[in-house]
């Protein structure tokens, strides 16, 4: 099944839906609450398979929405998720649910890690850890 594209509006209110979510998030899981997100970026890797044989996207293929290999974006996300770069790693989520042919249970999968790695975040932010705000505002500013 392939999503229908949505208009700049559409995409404008979802970036506002993702900035509210990510508020509800923070108020849910901030009570001292860990989030697994080693597990769920496990099972990312077991949505997409083979795709630790694909070669990672570039970010600047990641900026072309709609376009590309969702395998590669998916390949690129844990390569950075590896290195704790969840600037890219987020990006390419972002990327991987733009692209065509990706499945409604790759677009669940890929949607909860995202929030998954956005609540850590969010939690480590609110712990006064200055690596994680400047990934939330550079993550807010790729948008």
């Amino acid at each position: 099944m392939v999503l229908p594209r949505l208009t700049q509006r559409a995409l404008m209110n979802a970036r506002g839906l993702f900035a509210l979510a990510g508020l509800v998030l923070l108020l849910d899981l901030g009570c001292g609450r860990k989030v697994d997100v080693q597990g769920k970026t496990a099972e990312l890797e077991t949505a997409f398979p083979g795709v630790a044989a694909v070669t990672p996207a570039s970010l600047s293929a990641a900026r072309r929405p709609g376009s590309g290999d969702p395998r590669a974006f998916v390949s690129a996300a844990l390569a950075a998720s590896r290195t704790n770069d969840w600037v890219t790693a987020v990006i390419m989520v972002d990327a991987a649910l733009q692209a065509p042919g990706v499945t409604p249970q790759q677009v669940m999968s890929l949607q909860a890690t995202r929030k998954t790695w956005m609540t850590d975040l969010m939690i480590r932010s609110d712990k006064g850890d200055v690596r994680a705000k400047a990934a939330l505002v550079a993550i807010e500013r790729s948008h």
